[in-house]
C-alpha cells in the first residue's frame, strides 16, 4: 500500500477508534475496515483498490463487499479491469452485494470492450437479475464477439422459461460459430422437447449424408440426393424426384398400438407429394399433399378402409406447418397449429407396418393414395408418441 493510501486508511481507522497507526499493517488495516462495515471507509477503500499490491486490492474489494454501500459501485466496476483474476472475482462478488439492477447498463458497456472479463460480467448480470440484465443477455446474442454470444446464450439457458426460447431459436438460425451454435441447438432442443417426443430430424447440421435424430431417441436416416436449404428454423433439406430420406424398417419411433403425432414444416414447389410416410398397403400412414391440399391418412389392415382427412385450403408458396394426429378413435390434420379436419377410425395402428419409413417420398406401395416425391423444402420433422392437443401443436409451430 502506498504511504498516501495507508495514511488515508489508517487515519480514518484512528479517528474511528478502530486501530492504531503503529499496529496496522496494510492487510490488517483493510481487513479491519471490512470488519467495521462503516460506510465512512468507502473513499479510502476505493483508493486501496488502485494499490500496487494485489493482496491489498483483493482485501479492499472484500471490505467493500462487506460494507455494501452504493457509493462503492464505480470503484468496484473499475476493479473489473484489474490484471489479477482474484481481485476481479472479489470485485464482482462485492458488486453483487449491492443488489443494484442499474449496474446492468455499465456492465453491458463493458462487454463491448476488447479485453472484457466476460465470465465475471455475465455471472454478475445473472446474480443481479431483473429485466435490465435479461435485456443485456438478449442484446449480447448479436455481439460481434463469439465469446460474448456464447456466454449470453449460456446465461439465458440458466434463466430458462418460455421467454428465452425465441431469442435462442433466432440465434441458432443465424449463428456461424460452431461452439455458439452448439449451445443454442442443445438449449432449443431441450426446451422444445417434451417427454413424449419420439424423434426429431432438424437438419440443422447441414449434412447431406445422414439425417440425425437430434432427440437421441430414435433412428438416423440416410439422405439420398437432398441438398441443404434455408429452413424455417436453421437449416433444412430440399427434396425432389430421387431425393429423399430413408429411415428403413426401424422399430423406433414406434407407431404400433399407440396414439402418435407426426409433424413437419414444408415449403412446396409442387401440388402433390409425400412429406412423411411409413408402412404400406397392409398397414401404414402418410402425411402428404394432393392437388395442393394437405392430407393425412392411416390404413389399419389389408382389408380395412383407408381413413383420410383433408385440409380445406391449398398450400401457398411460403412455409406451412402440417401435423397428423392418431387418437384412439379418430385421426386429425392440423395446419399451422389449427385443427383443419378430423375423421373417426376403428382405433390406432396395430403394427409398425411391413415397409420402411421415408421423409419426402414413399419408397414402397402407399398405405393411402400416392407415393409421389415431395418437391420443395422440408424442415423440423418430429414424431411424438402421444396424440398432442391443438394447443400443444400450436406451441410446436410457433
Amino acid at each position: 500500500m502506498t504511504n498516501t493510501i495507508r495514511m488515508l486508511v489508517v487515519g480514518w481507522m484512528c479517528c474511528a477508534g478502530l486501530w492504531s497507526l503503529e499496529a496496522a499493517t496494510p492487510i490488517e488495516a483493510v481487513k479491519a475496515l471490512a470488519a467495521s462495515r462503516d460506510a465512512r471507509a468507502v473513499p479510502a477503500l476505493g483508493e486501496a483498490l488502485r494499490d500496487s499490491n494485489k493482496n491489498v486490492r483483493f482485501y479492499a474489494a472484500y471490505a467493500l463487499g462487506e460494507i455494501k454501500d452504493a457509493k462503492s459501485a464505480n470503484a468496484l466496476l473499475d476493479a473489473l479491469h484489474d490484471p489479477d483474476w482474484n481481485v476481479r472475482d472479489q470485485a464482482a462478488w462485492a458488486l453483487r452485494e449491492l443488489h443494484n439492477p442499474k449496474l446492468a447498463a455499465p456492465l453491458a458497456a463493458m462487454l463491448k470492450e476488447k479485453d472484457a472479463d466476460v465470465a465475471h460480467i455475465m455471472w454478475l448480470l445473472r446474480e443481479i437479475g431483473g429485466e435490465e440484465a435479461f435485456a443485456v443477455f438478449v442484446a449480447s446474442l448479436k455481439s460481434e464477439n463469439a465469446i460474448v454470444r456464447r456466454a449470453a446464450a449460456e446465461a439465458l439457458v440458466k434463466i430458462g422459461g418460455e421467454r428465452v426460447e425465441q431469442p435462442l431459436t433466432e440465434l441458432m438460425a443465424r449463428e456461424k460459430d460452431p461452439a455458439v451454435r452448439a449451445v443454442a441447438e442443445k438449449a432449443v432442443a431441450k426446451m422444445t422437447q417434451s417427454d413424449t417426443l419420439a424423434a426429431h430430424w432438424s437438419f440443422d447440421d447441414k449434412s447431406t449424408t445422414v439425417a440425425k435424430d437430434v432427440s437421441g431417441r430414435a433412428t438416423d436416416g440416410e439422405i439420398k440426393g437432398c441438398t441443404v436449404a434455408e429452413g424455417k428454423v436453421g437449416a433444412a433439406l430440399r427434396f425432389g424426384k430421387g431425393k429423399f430420406i430413408e429411415l428403413g424398417r426401424t422399430q423406433k419411433p414406434s407407431v404400433a398400438n399407440t396414439p402418435f403425432t407426426i409433424m413437419a414444416w414444408v415449403k412446396t414447389d409442387a401440388p402433390t407429394g409425400v412429406v412423411v410416410a411409413r408402412g404400406g398397403a397392409f398397414c401404414g400412414f402418410s402425411l402428404y399433399l394432393k392437388d395442393g391440399l394437405p392430407k393425412f391418412g392411416i390404413r389399419r389392415s389389408k382389408d380395412g378402409p383407408a381413413n383420410i382427412v383433408t385440409g380445406r385450403e391449398k398450400l401457398g408458396n411460403g412455409w406451412t406447418h402440417l401435423a397428423g394426429v392418431v387418437r384412439d378413435d379418430c385421426i386429425e390434420l392440423h395446419v399451422n397449429g389449427k385443427l383443419a379436419a378430423t375423421a373417426k377410425t376403428g382405433g390406432v395402428m396395430p403394427s409398425n407396418g411391413g415397409q420402411g419409413m421415408e421423409i419426402g417420398f414413399d419408397a414402397g406401395n402407399s398405405a393411402i393414395e400416392l407415393c409421389d416425391a415431395f418437391e420443395g423444402v422440408i424442415d423440423e420433422v418430429k414424431q411424438f408418441n402421444a396424440a398432442l392437443t391443438e394447443k400443444e401443436i400450436a406451441k410446436q409451430c410457433r
